[in-house]
């Protein structure tokens, strides 16, 4: 198959909208300040494991370093994920809301929900859309309230085939998630193969985007659409 042909497929697009330029952010955007990149990045969401798992998902970057680890939503004896950074340093935790099944809260590390520094809220249409809410940490020029500082993402998702995600902020695309062609072993065009399917998923991100945050919406891309282990 031509990868003008699987390119074609990717743009035909479930929303309505038209597709936005990659583009980067007027101002960076984090939730933790340390993995904004400076230069344009490209990362590899690599389910692996089962809900048990220390690293249900892995992602590493083009040189196959791994970046960021997940662990399986039940590890631990924990009804959430552990994202963990290169080293095993936790980040945060991802729960997912028993009361709405495709919404998510993060949190630091061991904290409740209530205290949350971020959450995935979806859109009504189309399906797997959604909006990624959380306090720009790398706002430091504002002076006023927190809630001065907070900044929604609306993912947009598109492609009848393969799966590719926009992450908007205001009018720019910042970030785009799509089904990889060149990771998975097999791509499951027909929806009949789809059962089952977790497939790798690329991450494009301009600079001034923090790798952790888009991992993260990355993640719930990947549980919201093709189901958790």
């Amino acid at each position: 198959m031509s990868a003008a042909y699987i390119q074609a497929r990717m743009d035909h697009a479930i929303s309505s909208q038209p597709r936005k330029v990659l583009k980067a952010p007027a101002r960076p955007i984090a939730i933790r300040e340390h993995y904004i990149n400076d230069s344009k990045t490209l990362l590899t969401l690599r389910p692996q494991g089962d809900a048990q798992s220390v690293a249900a998902y892995k992602v590493q970057d083009e040189n196959r370093v791994t970046r960021f680890t997940d662990s399986g939503r039940k590890f631990n004896g924990r009804s959430c994920r552990e994202f963990r950074d290169a080293s095993g340093l936790p980040l945060f935790d991802l729960h997912r809301k028993i009361s709405f099944r495709n919404a998510w809260c993060i949190t630091l590390p061991e904290t409740p929900t209530a205290d949350s520094i971020a959450t995935g809220a979806p859109r009504l249409a189309p399906f797997g859309s959604f909006l990624f809410t959380f306090t720009n940490v790398a706002a430091t020029d504002l002076k006023g309230p927190v809630h001065d500082k907070e900044v929604t993402l609306e993912i947009e998702r598109h492609g009848r085939v393969l799966e590719s995600f926009d992450v908007v902020d205001g009018d720019m695309k910042v970030t785009e998630v799509r089904e990889s062609v060149h990771h998975n072993q097999k791509l499951a065009l027909p929806p009949s193969t789809r059962r089952n399917y977790r497939p790798a998923l690329d991450i494009i991100v301009t600079p001034g985007v923090d790798l952790s945050l888009v991992t993260v919406i990355a993640i719930i891309v990947s549980d919201g659409v093709f189901g958790s282990e």
